[in-house]
């Protein structure tokens, strides 16, 4: 997949984060979020609810490297992503 970017409103100000691929296999996949003074590495369960067909189980994701300060944003970037590779 190649590095795409996406845009979050968090009090009024918007932030924008580079969005790249680092790794997938059939159960799992990582992404690289990389803002203007440090990346974040994110992983998801995607891949293994697709193969068995559960297209609307939520996804599970977690933070391997890095820190997210705001909760509400971790959430905003979540669904920009979703929008993206779903799409």
């Amino acid at each position: 997949m190649n590095p795409f970017e996406i845009r979050i409103e968090i009090d009024h100000r918007y932030r924008y984060y580079k969005v790249e691929e680092v790794y997938r296999d059939g159960s799992i996949e990582r992404f690289k979020l990389i803002g203007k003074n440090k990346s974040v590495i994110i992983q998801s369960n995607r891949p293994l609810l697709r193969a068995k067909g559960l297209r609307h189980k939520k996804v599970d994701w977690k933070i391997l490297e890095g820190i997210v300060l705001y909760p509400r944003g971790f959430e905003l970037i979540i669904t920009e992503i979703m929008k993206a590779i779903d799409a």
